[in-house]
């Protein structure tokens, strides 16, 4: 990796950029941003752009020189008589002098790296080298707030233009992670980078090559994979950032190791035990962040900072702030996120949990879904095999982290000692028992008769006990009892199929929004989204998922259960046909990071690939599958390993590349694991048409007619409607009624498109399918618009109707372009050479074949000539289509 040229940044300010507001700027450009965002990088970049025609002098202050008087300048005076030292005055003047001379007529730019550390004295001399022109300025520094009062006033006097270099976002650091590494990355890798090094250039450039060093970051298939979610990092970054560290204040350096040990904090509840000048410094140095929720919430801004000074905390000194904190914070401040970090904080120090708080806590992370820390806080519990509430959250947590086989071990020995002498499990422990043992089943195949049943029981069970007397103080585990059946039962619901089912458990549920808490709320809300785009009601399930994302960042909702929660939602929009949605559907931010050990979910990005696929863009689609698949290939804990080699063989075949189809197909696994009915029927979908290059088009309506009897008997009209659409297009005789009804039953665009292609179809209508298909393109539904455009281009209407046949081939011919390969765009615009362009020109603006020849100065005989070959490679046939085909190609280019 030390051997790799890592590119320039892009995504922000370039040298170009810097260059362009030295020339604009008074004086010169003051560079900011955090420690390894660049700001050396680009400077240096900068000095190479200019060094040819100015007089360019570097210096780097630090805190050393900083103690001297004009120590910043010394590689400068060190060659003058001390005398000149005594005023400065004297120092301007020599340096004036000394510039000038080495500038031999150029101009003069000062770099100064490192400007926080400039003295006052220096300062003034090189304030006023600036404000009468002797030198341009190129200064960096991490915190503008320490530069000396001289330094500073250049920038509120306008003379410095200031460049702020912010952390990467996330699709810059991918392309520049790539760019470096030179070859794709997964998705979920990059993620993962991203959030370790919060966007930090240095720490992306450090953690890369640590990790490829160690073997956690290979190559595999051509592209970058993750191999440990734990991102191990090396003795570089830490000793990178211990020595950072040491630069703190003592104040600061305790405030950092608050945050880092209590992951999010309430800003309240640290300024009753930090300084509010140490936090407020943190703050504008980017450090620490400040969010925008209520309470608000304060945290690290990278990762790997926190990792780094949380793992160099001697246990007595964490054990001592854990204490302090404790005795700060207002118990009216405390919320799910920090409840599991304290809980985190006391087993990392060795402080004793209590058995209930050890309990309650493992019980929020594994709603949390941090499922490894939830399994360490029941396993500190002495003797938590005899409680029937711990062995239930060990369950919860083992199958969330896929050890199926393990969970139901558990179950088993606890059920054979519970036979003997051991106290029996009050009710409400009894019930969380056959809730993790209902997850347990879950977890193996063909189960869904099983768990409907058993999940009836519970529900009985519960809704008996609730009829009795209740004590107060089991209200908080009650409700969580109520949630964790609720989504028991959507969960069973949407893994069999039957969504209008979970449809009506969840609306019932959330009609009570304050009775449930946020990460409930959020993944209910989800399933929800599911349920109605499953079952026709898209409309509803787009404006959901819009309110649902909405409602975050919050710190009440991990990050874990909000990338589920959006991978749920987008890959229901899929099907829906709601694509516009799928597209604009933002990734959820959030302040909190995803749990060590946990990957990202990767069904988010996997909708966006089934999306191109579904549009027909092969090529695209296999952008983002082939380095999804290496991942899953790693790693798959939501089973959809699948679905994606299924959609890679899909795109390969639609590009004629059946022996890459044949590869991808032959990675499908066929394991049988419990997965989501949307999954299985996606799988399904796309092995229709790339199981065998050969099947004929009669067989793939079949199977996609199959699809959707399958659909309409379970109620899921929404699948239902994307087979039927499928059949149609491809020419299904008895789609179209079938499509009509099943448009009916549901709303949306996706429906609405559907009802007019169908009408238009039973109606034989030429012009209405073109209405369609343009309706259709305006969608992005590509596939659907250019099969249609296609029917009617080869239709007996088209042949009679010159106008009609030109529209369906203009919305064909934009779609195509819109499917195929970004090379084979460029081969069709190759095939027009620059003279024939001109001509065609010419001739479509109506000129006659003797003016164009007048023009050009060749014969008559020339023009029809070349002409001749125009008609041929446009696919045109006379003279009054030129323009509308060469609108075409330039919308091509």
């Amino acid at each position: 990796m030390s051997s790799r040229t890592w590119p320039q940044i892009t995504g922000r300010a370039t040298a170009d950029d810097v260059v362009r507001t030295l020339g604009e700027s008074r004086a010169g450009v003051l560079i900011t941003g955090a420690p390894g965002s660049g700001k050396s990088y680009l400077t240096s970049l900068v000095v190479k752009e200019i060094r040819s025609d100015s007089c360019t002098v570097v210096l780097r202050a630090s805190a050393g020189l900083a103690a001297a008087p004009y120590g910043a300048l010394n590689v400068l005076l060190r060659d003058l008589d001390s005398q000149f030292l005594s005023h400065p005055a004297l120092v301007l003047s020599a340096l004036t002098a000394l510039l000038t001379d080495r500038a031999n007529g150029k101009p003069v730019f000062l770099v100064i790296e490192n400007a926080a550390d400039v003295d006052e004295f220096a300062g003034v001399v090189i304030s006023q080298l600036a404000r009468n022109g002797t030198v341009g300025l190129i200064l960096t520094c991490t915190d503008p707030q320490r530069l000396c009062s001289e330094l500073s006033r250049l920038c509120t006097d306008g003379y410095l233009a200031r460049i702020e270099l912010e952390p990467l976002l996330l699709p810059d650091a991918v392309t520049w992670l790539e760019a470096g590494l030179g070859g794709r990355i997964s998705a979920s890798a990059a993620h993962e980078f991203w959030t370790a090094s919060g966007g930090n250039p240095h720490y992306l450039k450090m953690l890369a090559g640590e990790l490829v060093e160690s073997g956690s970051l290979a190559v595999h298939d051509g592209v970058w994979i993750l191999k440990d979610s734990d991102l191990p990092h090396g003795p570089a970054i830490t000793d990178l950032i211990l020595t950072r560290l040491g630069k703190l204040s003592p104040g600061e350096r305790k405030t950092l190791e608050i945050v880092s040990l209590a992951r999010a904090v309430p800003l309240e509840a640290l300024l009753g035990i930090a300084r509010p000048d140490d936090v407020d410094s943190l703050e504008k140095r980017g450090i620490l962040v400040v969010d925008s929720s209520l309470p608000r919430m304060i945290g690290m801004q990278n990762q790997l900072l926190c990792d780094v000074i949380r793992a160099n905390i001697p246990t007595g000194r964490s054990s001592d702030l854990r204490r302090q904190f404790c005795e700060a914070i207002d118990p009216a401040l405390m919320h799910p996120a920090l409840t599991v970090a304290l809980a985190s904080w006391a087993l990392d120090c060795g402080t004793p949990l209590g058995r209930e708080d050890a309990l309650d806590a493992a019980v929020t992370a594994n709603v949390r879904l941090d499922h490894q820390l939830a399994l360490r806080l029941v396993r500190s519990i002495p003797g938590y095999l005899s409680s029937a509430a711990a062995v239930a959250e060990e369950c919860t947590a083992l199958v969330g982290l896929g050890s199926v086989l393990e969970a139901r071990t558990v179950l088993r020995r606890f059920r054979e000692r519970s036979r003997g002498d051991w106290e029996q499990p009050q009710p409400l422990e009894s019930l969380r028992l056959e809730l993790a043992e209902v997850a347990v089943i879950q977890g193996s195949h063909d189960t869904a008769p099983l768990v409907a049943e058993r999940l009836v029981l519970v529900r009985n069970r519960l809704e008996a006990h609730l009829r009795g007397p209740v004590d107060a103080g089991n209200a908080s585990e009650i409700s969580r009892l109520q949630e964790q059946l609720v989504l028991a039962e959507a969960r069973a619901a949407g893994y069999a199929g039957r969504y209008a089912d979970a449809a009506v458990l969840l609306e019932d549920a959330l009609q009570d929004l304050e009775a449930f808490g946020p990460d409930f709320r959020f993944t209910a809300g989800s399933w929800l989204c599911e349920a109605w785009a499953m079952v026709g009601r898209q409309a509803e399930a787009a404006d959901l998922a819009a309110q649902l994302l909405a409602g975050i960042p919050s710190p009440m909702v991990s990050a874990t259960a909000a990338w589920s929660a959006a991978g749920r939602m987008r890959l229901a929009l899929l099907l829906a046909g709601s694509w516009d949605a799928v597209d604009a559907m933002a990734e959820p931010y959030l302040e909190s990071p995803f749990p060590a050990g946990q990957p990202f979910p990767a069904s988010f990005d996997l909708a966006t690939a089934l999306l191109r696929c579904l549009q027909g863009r092969g090529h695209e689609a296999l952008e983002s599958l082939v380095p999804l698949i290496g991942q899953l290939r790693v790693r798959d804990d939501e089973g959809l390993l699948d679905v994606a080699c299924a959609a890679a063989a899909y795109s390969s075949a639609i590009q004629g590349q059946l022996e890459q189809a044949r590869k991808y197909l032959s990675g499908i696994t066929n394991v049988h694991t419990p997965s989501r009915w949307l999954v299985d029927w996606l799988t399904r979908y796309f092995l229709t048409f790339a199981s065998d290059a050969h099947r004929s088009t009669l067989a793939v309506i079949d199977d996609l007619t199959l699809l959707a009897d399958e659909d309409h008997e379970a109620g899921n009209y929404g699948l239902e409607l994307l087979a039927l659409s499928a059949a149609a297009r491809m020419g299904s005789e008895t789609a179209a009624p079938r499509l009509q009804e099943a448009a009916l039953r549901c709303n949306g665009e996706f429906a609405g498109l559907c009802t007019r292609y169908a009408e238009a179809v039973l109606a034989g209508d030429g012009t209405q399918q073109v209405a369609v298909a343009q309706l259709a393109q305006d969608l992005h539904h590509d596939r659907l618009a250019f099969d249609v455009a296609e029917a009617v281009t080869h239709s007996e209407a088209a042949q009679r109707d010159r106008r009609l046949l030109l529209q369906s081939r203009r919305i064909a011919e934009t779609c195509r372009r819109r499917m195929r390969a970004p090379q084979d765009v460029a081969k069709q615009e190759d095939r027009i050479t620059a003279r024939e362009m001109e001509i065609a020109s010419l001739a479509a603006h109506g000129h006659s074949n003797k003016a164009i020849a007048a023009r050009l100065h060749i014969s008559v005989r020339t023009v029809e000539g070349h002409l001749y070959q125009i008609y041929g490679k446009l696919q045109i046939v006379e003279r009054s289509e030129l323009a509308f085909a060469l609108g075409l190609l330039e919308e091509s280019r």
